[in-house]
Parts: C-alpha cells; sequence; structure tokens
C-alpha cells in the first residue's frame, strides 16, 4: 500500500493511488470479516497481528484494481453484494459509504 504508516485491520485502509475519477477510494472490513481474522490469530492483540492481516491486506489493491477496471469499462462502480477478486475467494461488498466533501467512498468488505 502505498501509505507507510502502519495500519491495524481495524482502520480504514486507504493508498493514495486508489482514486477513480478525482475520488478517494478506501476499504474497511465488516465485523464479520474481524471475526474470521481474529480467530486465525494466536496473538491476545490480534488485531495488530500483522502475519494473520497480510493475506487480508494484500486482498486490497487486487479489490481496488477490480473497482478501477470495472468503473472502467461501465462508467459506474460495484454495488452492494458485488465480489471482488474472484468469484470463490474474493470478497463482498457488504456496504459502501460516500463522503462528497471528502470525495472518499468507503468500501466495506467481507468474505
Amino acid at each position: 500500500m502505498g501509505d507507510k504508516r502502519r495500519n491495524s485491520v481495524v482502520d480504514t485502509h486507504r493508498d493514495n493511488h486508489w482514486v477513480i475519477a478525482k475520488w478517494h477510494i478506501q476499504f474497511l472490513f465488516s465485523e464479520r470479516l474481524l471475526v474470521s481474522i481474529k480467530h486465525r490469530s494466536n496473538s491476545p492483540n490480534w488485531f495488530e497481528d500483522t502475519d494473520v492481516a497480510i493475506d487480508y491486506m494484500a486482498q486490497l489493491e487486487i479489490c481496488f484494481n477490480s473497482i478501477n477496471a470495472f468503473h472502467k469499462s461501465f462508467g459506474s462502480l460495484p454495488v452492494i453484494g458485488d465480489r471482488l477478486f474472484n468469484e470463490d475467494t474474493g470478497l463482498v461488498i457488504k456496504d459502501r459509504s460516500i463522503d462528497g466533501g471528502l470525495r472518499t467512498i468507503t468500501f466495506v468488505l467481507s468474505d
């Protein structure tokens, strides 16, 4: 990810390069997905366990690329219920919110 600050899986995930038509794209993991991450961790601070979270964090770049390709092809953004990445291993858009003042779209992802 382009931002060099260290993120926890419970944080909002953004990258300076995740921009579509001058709108910043960012991601949050749903509570359901956070529970899955928590169960995979052996650390009491599971939300900072980079060994477990690294797989999920790596998928965010793929999710952004999927959203960007969809936008280039269809001129719109994916909606709630759409699966990003692929049908078997991707993440699903559970929710999305739009902040017009900050020109930011936040996608909440679930497994």
